[in-house]
């Protein structure tokens, strides 16, 4: 009687691969359709499953409505039943993937994800000394986002006019020989206030904007013969005072390919308005390799100290800044390196910020978006600004970083096999300028 209980009170519960008989069934003939019991079965449920009547399932596996079944356990399937049809299993989402570009460093792509940098590297098995290469896949970890495609830019119409940069050339001063704004002339060429121009190069004319005429072709003018003596002399007339231009130091600076005038004002220390003076100059006027130009007083040539300094005085934050830098001179560059006895560009200008509680991270091109972004095509670079350069004209892409020290010089870990060291900026490959320091 207990045992009849206990039979009933336990039906369709899966735990015992005998049944209520004893009676163990036989081996499956061959070619036998075959049901696996799994967790959670009962017979009149595998009866339902298999499209048959409980008494079928239970005749033809020698069971009765008591029996207990295990998880494992092979049942045949009657005459006439069919095997459930099992649903695929759903393929798991790929996961996203971003493909590095050059100029990628892995706290740059965790900003464009919109993920921690943690997340990133646990993502990818990848630690923060990790070396990326261009073209490598990333997984987006959970809950990140791939950047938006900047939508392009339609085409220009072929027939819009182009202008052909020139040597000494500059987006603004192009801008003003076209007779449009600035904004304008950037947004008809897809370009920035930081994008480097090249000789050569062609600029879709914005409508409403103009080709400048045609420079007139200068001729010499005739051979003044002299009057014969009969003739009276005409009467003498006092020359126009000349008005000297502006003040100069008396040393000459030459030309250089790819030089152009603003970036030869910040070498020599001085504003473009005072170099354009002295020499006689407009923004619009063009220089050539060779070329002498008069250097303005309160100038210098590069690699020679000014007599006085035109920037403004540091701050007291700046000068922490800058004697931290000035410490580390002499000591060996070395990749992903930040002190304390070697550096790598960013290294270097992260822990010297560092100093007066400035948080940069340990990368140059993120670091250039931080601070505030100077204009140094029209104002000067200052003690303490981060100087960033891209890695060949044109490429935009940022390589190096270093720190101003005034407007034509910085301290700067080059590369490897150098050391940290002050040498004259090459404005040829400025991409860049931020302040972190607001101007006292």
């Amino acid at each position: 009687m207990t045992a009849a209980v206990v039979g009933t009170a336990l039906t369709g519960i899966v735990v015992d691969p005998a049944g209520a008989t004893g009676v163990a069934p036989s081996a499956p003939a061959p070619g036998a359709l075959v049901y696996t019991v799994v967790k959670g079965d009962s017979l009149s449920l595998i009866a339902n499953k298999l499209h048959v009547t409980l008494a079928a399932l239970l005749t033809t596996n020698n069971l009765q409505r008591t029996s207990l079944i295990l998880p494992g356990r092979q049942l045949l399937v009657p005459p006439g039943g069919s095997l459930p049809e099992t649903a695929p299993a759903p393929a798991p989402a790929a996961p996203l993937t971003y493909t590095v570009v050059s100029g990628d460093g892995l706290s740059l792509i965790a900003m464009k994800l919109h993920v921690t940098l943690s997340q990133l590297l646990t993502a990818n098995q990848l630690t923060k000394t990790s070396v990326i290469h261009a073209n490598q896949q990333l997984i987006v970890p959970a809950g990140g986002t791939l950047p938006t495609p900047p939508a392009a830019a339609p085409a220009p119409p072929a027939s819009a006019p182009r202008y052909t940069v020139a040597s000494g050339d500059g987006l603004i001063s192009i801008a003003i020989k076209l007779k449009v704004n600035l904004s304008v002339l950037l947004s008809a060429n897809n370009l920035q206030r930081s994008s480097v121009i090249h000789p050569g190069m062609q600029l879709v004319v914005p409508a409403g904007g103009s080709l400048p005429s045609s420079t007139p072709t200068t001729t010499t003018p005739p051979t003044t013969t002299a009057p014969p003596a009969t003739t009276t002399p005409p009467p003498t007339t006092t020359p126009p005072t000349t008005t000297t231009p502006g003040a100069t130091t008396g040393e000459v600076y030459i030309v250089r390919s790819g030089d152009f005038l603003i970036g030869i004002a910040s070498m020599l220390g001085v504003t473009l308005d005072d170099l354009l003076k002295v020499n006689s100059l407009t923004r619009q006027s063009l220089i050539y390799p060779g070329k002498r130009l008069q250097v303005p007083a309160g100038g210098h040539l590069p690699g020679t100290a000014p007599a006085t300094s035109v920037a403004p005085t540091p701050s007291g934050e700046i000068e922490t800044v800058l004697a931290y830098a000035r410490a580390q001179l002499g000591e060996p560059y070395r990749f992903n390196s930040a002190g304390p006895d070697t550096w790598d560009c960013s290294g270097l200008t992260m822990m010297a910020y560092a100093q007066i509680g400035v948080t940069l991270p340990h990368y140059s091109g993120a670091q250039a978006l931080r601070g505030t972004g100077v204009d140094w095509t029209s104002e000067q670079v200052r003690a303490g600004d981060l100087v960033f350069l891209e890695s060949s004209p044109g490429s935009g892409i940022i390589s190096h970083v270093g720190i101003a020290i005034n407007s034509t010089q910085w301290i700067q870990a080059p590369r490897t096999g150098d050391v940290v060291r002050i040498s004259t900026m090459s404005f040829n490959r400025v991409v860049a300028v931020r302040r972190y320091v607001a101007a006292g």
